[in-house]
């Protein structure tokens, strides 16, 4: 899939006392003196350069990755390659003082380069909806804007909480969260995704799996009987597009009962798939599909 299901993996990192968290190869962490607040930010990540300019740190962005178009004065920032290949070419033409990454190999072999060539880094896990609110706080830290860190994480846990409340005590709706048709992959209950649901009032119509993203069967399909289907678009100017395409696939399973209902739903992936401080409209946008009686849609 594209952009919105790339995925950071582990090591939650914090600022105190005049130094920074780094990981280091044999995954420890390490201190790296820090002697002043970045003044040049490059972030490696779309749903970490969200977290960067939420913090009201936009100015000091002097990198992105070509995916990173969210708010949309982000489009306007220097490339400094993908997600998943960083250019660190790119990365140091822009003279950074902090450059943020996520924990996956690619991020970490990147951090090792730029270590080497006396570049700082930070990375965050945001893999979970705690790893989150974790990482704003860590961010927060390492870029002086600790106070707008806090803020952010209470308004984003207010709004959370909100939502889940609508829901509490009622019956759960079992849904199928749709990652790739051909061949299918759903998200598993070790995932974010499997977060959101249940915080929009949702259960995971599929149970635990070896994998986090596991393919699965029509048999197994037919089984976990979802009530609501949910894909999330590759891009926001597909989602008719995607729709029509998910109404015809989905029409040969005329017994599953979301499709019976016709509760197959097509939504803003970029929304949805990256975590981080647009999570509240995630889950409500979760919501929507799953009880349209209590949050429109």
């Amino acid at each position: 899939m594209r952009k919105w299901w790339l995925l950071s993996a582990a090591t939650v990192l914090w600022m105190a006392s005049g130094y920074a968290l780094v990981r280091s190869d044999a995954g420890r962490a390490s201190e790296v003196p820090r002697r002043q607040i970045p003044a040049r930010i490059v972030s490696m990540a779309p749903n970490l350069t969200e977290i960067l300019f939420a913090l009201g740190l936009e100015s000091r962005v002097v990198g992105v990755t070509q995916d990173s178009d969210y708010p949309p004065a982000a489009k306007d920032k220097p490339r400094v390659g993908t997600f998943w290949q960083p250019d660190i070419e790119s990365i140091i033409a822009t003279r950074p003082d902090l450059v943020v990454t996520q924990t996956f190999e690619q991020h970490r072999d990147l951090v090792r380069r730029l270590q080497s060539m006396g570049y700082e880094s930070l990375m965050v896990d945001v893999d979970t909806v705690a790893g989150l609110f974790d990482g704003i706080v860590t961010i927060g830290r390492a870029t002086g804007a600790a106070v707008q860190a806090r803020t952010l994480c209470q308004t984003m846990r207010a709004e959370v909480d909100r939502l889940a409340a609508a829901t509490a005590g009622q019956r759960r709706v079992k849904v199928l969260w749709v990652v790739q048709r051909e061949p299918l992959r759903v998200a598993g209950r070790a995932t974010f995704v499997n977060e959101m649901i249940e915080l929009a009032g949702g259960e995971n119509a599929i149970g635990p799996t070896l994998h986090v993203y596991p393919a699965i069967g029509a048999e197994q399909v037919i089984a976990a009987a979802p009530e609501v289907l949910i894909e999330p678009a590759m891009l926001p100017e597909m989602i008719d597009e995607q729709r029509i395409q998910a109404m015809s696939y989905w029409s040969r399973f005329a017994n599953v009962p979301a499709v019976q209902a016709g509760r197959i739903h097509v939504i803003d992936g970029d929304i949805v798939s990256r975590l981080g401080p647009r999570l509240p409209a995630a889950i409500r946008t979760i919501a929507q599909c799953l009880r349209p009686d209590l949050f429109g849609g």
